[in-house]
């Protein structure tokens, strides 16, 4: 995100992006765990900020994309737990389209959406100030949904998978060297933040192909 420092408009939309990003997926998945019967789930919006990764922070700092805490919504149901995951991404992605048709609104080329990811605005990019604010704001946050999604430790891609492993002496080996020794936010943050076999970060490169090909569907 420091590398969009050249365009401030853009800076701008995308650090308010990431911070939206992290506390609307906190508030939403634990408000609709809530609303599912997780009791001690957020009760107040100031409490969110306590979801606040410092490790996320980093990497979007330097990255371009991070993460917040995926707050503990201990739900007994699968099928209620996967709900109150996906809430969460599912909300900040229609935030991310609201910013897009702000984008439209006040004067941006709807053809210049198609294609495009976050990793655009991390060079110097010129345009009305309006329009960068809002590209990277929809931008951003679009992409942190998508990142949300990566089954690696601590996003809630990951608790997804989860639900869905088998509790098998494999899985338990994985989820040990992962969760417990940290090396699920050393990946993430090696794959956001170097560029390993190319001039863009694996992890930043795919989620710029999930958001730029989303676009292009909606195009």
């Amino acid at each position: 995100m420091l590398r969009a420092l050249g365009s401030p408009a853009a800076f701008l939309g995308l650090l308010l992006g990431f911070l939206i990003a992290v506390t609307v997926q906190a508030y939403v998945a634990a408000s609709v765990a809530r609303v599912l019967g997780d009791r001690p789930a957020f009760r107040r919006l100031s409490d969110v900020r306590r979801v606040l990764d410092p490790f996320g922070a980093v990497a979007a700092a330097l990255g371009g994309l991070g993460w917040g805490v995926t707050p503990d919504t201990p739900l007994r149901s699968r099928a209620r737990l996967a709900l109150a995951l996906l809430a969460g991404p599912i909300a900040v992605a229609l935030l991310g389209v609201l910013a897009l048709v702000g984008f439209v609104l006040v004067g941006g080329p709807p053809e210049a959406l198609p294609g495009r990811g976050p990793s655009f605005l991390f060079n110097d990019v010129e345009g009305p100030a309006g329009q960068l604010f809002f590209l990277g704001l929809g931008l951003q946050l679009l992409g942190m949904a998508v990142l949300s999604l990566v089954p690696l430790p601590p996003l809630p891609g990951w608790r997804l998978l989860e639900l869905a492993s088998t509790g098998s002496v494999g899985w338990q080996r994985a989820r040990e060297y992962l969760v417990e020794k940290n090396l699920g936010v050393l990946a993430l943050l090696v794959l956001l933040i170097l560029p390993l076999g190319g001039s863009v970060p694996l992890l930043l490169n795919i989620v710029d192909t999930a958001v730029g090909s989303l676009l292009d569907l909606a195009a």
